[in-house]
């Protein structure tokens, strides 16, 4: 049985990996913020095992305590996938204006847990021989800059320096994990949404970002999470690697 660890996974891209999770009959374990009880459902009705995990990223001292509820639902499984999928590109202000909270919370979500959430697989892995891999879900915004981006950005590409050290690291590892940065492009998602809704003085591209739905030119998530199970699904792949969705289309 494969096991899929998957953040953020009550809507966006998040709740079309677990679709797809859903589809093979893997185990299922979802950490979000909220529930999403529909995925719920179909789980139970095509009798796929589903472990439901209400949690806040964002209060990183309770991150221990969700390693230890997502970990005690973990049995007979034979391959381990961690998805770092939650993610917030709020706080859109150019460095000046940006509100200490809202800059610690996207320090916390897009940073500190996906970092603290790896590590402690890993370390609760050391041993386990069968397949296993992490997937941090990147951007284009770790590569370059937009103003009024600051805080998405930097977290952005902290996680995918993080994400290469630790491919090297684990190169050397009897039971290596793979990891990966995975950038899913423009999505039509609420993220989207958040974005069109900025001011053009906290956020240059916005007229871009509006185009993007107007044109048709943003993807559905779900072809998103089809290409990325086939991606973990294929050959292998580089450890500490960046793939981005543009390349497997």
């Amino acid at each position: 049985m494969k096991t899929y660890i998957i953040t953020g996974a009550s809507k966006g891209l998040g709740e079309a990996i677990a679709e797809q999770c859903l589809q093979d009959g893997n185990h299922c374990i979802f950490v979000a913020r909220s529930a999403n009880d529909q995925l719920i459902e179909k789980a139970g009705s095509q009798g796929v095992k589903v472990s439901s995990i209400f949690a806040d990223l964002g209060e990183s001292d309770q991150l221990p305590e969700l390693v230890d509820r997502i970990f005690s639902e973990i049995s007979d499984a034979e391959e381990l996938y961690l998805i770092n999928n939650a993610g917030v590109v709020e706080p859109i202000k150019p460095v000046g204006q940006i509100e200490q909270e809202r800059l610690e919370t996207s320090i916390k979500v897009n940073f500190l847990a996906p970092m603290m959430l790896s590590n402690a697989f890993i370390e609760r892995t050391r041993d386990f021989s069968g397949k296993k891999t992490i997937v941090n879900i990147s951007s284009g915004a770790a590569l370059r800059p937009y103003q009024g981006w600051a805080a998405y950005c930097s977290t952005k590409a902290g996680l995918e320096m993080f994400t290469r050290v630790t491919g090297a690291e684990q190169a050397q590892e009897r039971h290596p994990v793979t990891i990966i940065s995975f950038s899913p492009g423009i999505m039509d998602t609420n993220m989207q949404a958040d974005i069109r809704q900025a001011d053009e003085k906290d956020f240059a591209q916005a007229k871009t970002f509006h185009s993007f739905k107007e044109q048709g030119m943003l993807r559905p998530p779900q072809l998103v999470a089809e290409k990325l199970m086939a991606l973990l699904e294929g050959g292998p792949l580089e450890n500490g690697g960046f793939y981005d969705v543009k390349n497997l289309l």
